[in-house]
């Protein structure tokens, strides 16, 4: 284990204490020591099948980091209550229905947890991370993430929009002008056109295949910028930071939504947001849960 940071000789202040981040996702699990955005440790595992196994992995893996660390952020792939620190469900794995995890995993680990939804808090870490590029505006911020489905959240004034019960940014439910039906019970949702899993459902390939096509790709690319514009008139975000599994296409995804998202804005006379690809190492996530931790270690969540 490495030493903890200490203050500098003759100085007053108190020594630097890092923090432990962990993200549970469908596939994997992560944990890292971080002290403010250096990794000091960094470990990841396939996450398991069931919560109980999961927080009995958590715990055996991430104890000896909590006891280099002040407090705890947990990035959680589901809907979460974040007033009552409470799973709503998990969409990949059984057993997080209602679950108190930060209660939980302070039992487990012996330090203060705050726990939030993955898009909310890799919006933290790319918010922080924007921070650091003095070239490009980011408040308001748009995180999306378009993989199996579509989450996002925003962040203004360096705080997240959590909403009255933790649902703000479902961006993937706003209506785009379509007639199927989504999971959520309404039509036209913009998760129903271009997630991977409706991809692949209503075309019978994955979407990887599917968007190889030039004329799926295009289409598929106006249905998210109608998504993506719909929410730039409601929250005129300066930056869009796009995550998920799609952005592996890079530039091929960039590039056109970019062009699309100024189209529609030169019609409105309005200015395009900055649009760039988030991290898509993970990185940015565990940086999130960690600024949330710091949040906890103060009393402050």
């Amino acid at each position: 284990m490495r030493a903890r940071p200490r203050a500098s000789e003759g100085t007053a202040t108190v020594p630097c204490v890092p923090t432990l981040a962990i993200d549970i996702g469908g596939t994997k699990t992560a944990a890292a020591l971080i002290n403010d955005d250096e990794f000091l440790e960094h470990t990841t595992w396939p996450s398991p099948p069931t919560a109980a196994l999961a927080i009995e992995r958590i715990t055996t893996t991430a104890a000896p980091l909590a006891r280099e660390a002040s407090a705890c952020g947990v990035s959680f792939g589901g809907p979460f209550d974040f007033a009552r620190q409470i799973c709503i469900r998990s969409m990949h794995t059984q057993g997080w229905d209602h679950l108190p995890l930060s209660q939980e995993l302070e039992q487990a680990l012996g330090i203060p947890v705050i726990t939030d939804n993955d898009a909310n808090v890799a919006a933290l870490g790319e918010y922080q991370q924007a921070a650091h590029l003095a070239e490009e505006p980011k408040d308001p911020l748009l995180y999306v993430t378009i993989s199996t489905g579509v989450g996002a959240a925003i962040v203004a004034n360096g705080q997240l929009l959590r909403g009255a019960h933790s649902l703000a940014g479902e961006l993937g439910h706003l209506p785009i002008g379509h007639d199927k039906t989504c999971n959520c019970g309404q039509s036209g949702c913009l998760e129903r056109a271009v997630s991977g899993y409706w991809i692949e459902r209503d075309h019978h390939q994955p979407a990887q295949d599917y968007l190889q096509d030039p004329d799926n790709h295009r289409a598929w690319i106006e249905n998210l910028a109608r998504g993506l514009w719909s929410a730039t008139v409601l929250i005129d975000p300066a930056l869009i930071v796009v995550g998920g599994g799609m952005t592996t296409q890079g530039e091929r995804l960039l590039e056109p939504l970019r062009a699309a998202l100024t189209d529609k804005a030169h019609a409105s006379n309005r200015t395009p947001p900055a649009i760039r690809i988030g991290d898509p190492a993970g990185r940015t996530v565990l940086l999130g849960a960690a600024i949330m931790g710091r949040e906890a270690s103060r009393g402050s969540r």
